[in-house]
Order: structure tokens, then C-alpha cells, then sequence
């Protein structure tokens, strides 16, 4: 029997895959915060990127209605915490995004680029 762990470990090694063939780079994976964790940092250009991947059973529609306005607000607190701890890496990428990788049990990926604009409380 695979544990939910387990089944979230291979979602982001799935996803992982699938933004490295669209030519994205991994930078960090599951970067810890005292504000939470971030599944992905990825880069690709000038921009770096926050990226939360979610799997559910069923539909898509599922994993994407899990996220909630109080995850997100984590995330952007995570990223700004990576942001003041590594100034050289945000001078290098100066634009930030905040993707969405969605894996539902019927094996379908579904990747929203720009997923969410910073909330202004953030800046």
C-alpha cells in the first residue's frame, strides 16, 4: 500500500520531469521556511518561480481547488524568507511567478504558469 507521503513524493517527481522537459532548471526542491515549505523553486530565463504541486484522486478540479488563499499566502511569506536569505540569486532573477502543477489519478498534468499575482500585503 503507497502512503500519501509516498504518492506526493512521485506527484513531484512527476512534476519535476515535466517542467525540466519544458526547459525549466530546478533550483530548490522543498525549500523549508518558518512559513512553510515550497515545493519548487524553479528558474527559466530572468524569472524565478515558486511552484506547488498538488495530486488528487479524481478530477484535476480536484487538486485545484485544494489550494486555499491561506497556502498561498504562505507560499509568497516562504519566498520572500528564500529571497532575503539568498540576495545574490534574487539579484540573478529578478522577476517572480508563482506556478501550479495539478496531477489527478487519471495521470493528466496540468501546469498553470502565473497561477496567482502577489497579494500587495506581500511587498
Amino acid at each position: 500500500m503507497i502512503t500519501s507521503d509516498q504518492k506526493g513524493r512521485l506527484a513531484e517527481e512527476k512534476a519535476r520531469q515535466f517542467l525540466e522537459a519544458k526547459g525549466y532548471k530546478t533550483a530548490f526542491h522543498r525549500y523549508k521556511t518558518p512559513y512553510g515549505e515550497i515545493d519548487f523553486l524553479v528558474t527559466k530565463e530572468e524569472t524565478l518561480i515558486a511552484v506547488e504541486v498538488k495530486y488528487r484522486n479524481g478530477p484535476v478540479s480536484n487538486a485545484a481547488a485544494s489550494i486555499t488563499f491561506h497556502q498561498k499566502q504562505r507560499i509568497q511569506n516562504a519566498l520572500l524568507h528564500f529571497l532575503q536569505n539568498h540576495p545574490s540569486i534574487a539579484a540573478e532573477y529578478p522577476f517572480l511567478r508563482f506556478d501550479v502543477v495539478l496531477l489527478c489519478s487519471s495521470k493528466a498534468i496540468v501546469h498553470i504558469p502565473n497561477a496567482w499575482q502577489i497579494e500587495s500585503e506581500f511587498l
